[in-house]
């Protein structure tokens, strides 16, 4: 037969694990999201550091022409 508290410390190691597994995944959440981040930011800026780059010469050519 199971006593009571064989189950209860079952019950609390189950418990700790499972917060313990949705601390690891929390901080994996929120790395993935950083760099998501991190390079939306960078595409966004080489994008337009790219736009700028092609634009410098169409102005010139307009202003000269």
């Amino acid at each position: 037969m199971i006593s009571v508290r064989s189950i209860w410390q079952w019950s609390v190691a189950s418990n700790e694990q499972a917060l313990a597994n949705a601390r690891v995944a929390a901080t994996e959440c929120s790395r993935r999201r950083l760099e998501r981040a991190e390079v939306e930011q960078f595409l966004a800026g080489y994008a337009a550091a790219a736009a700028s780059t092609l634009e410098q010469p169409v102005r010139a050519s307009a202003a000269g022409g």
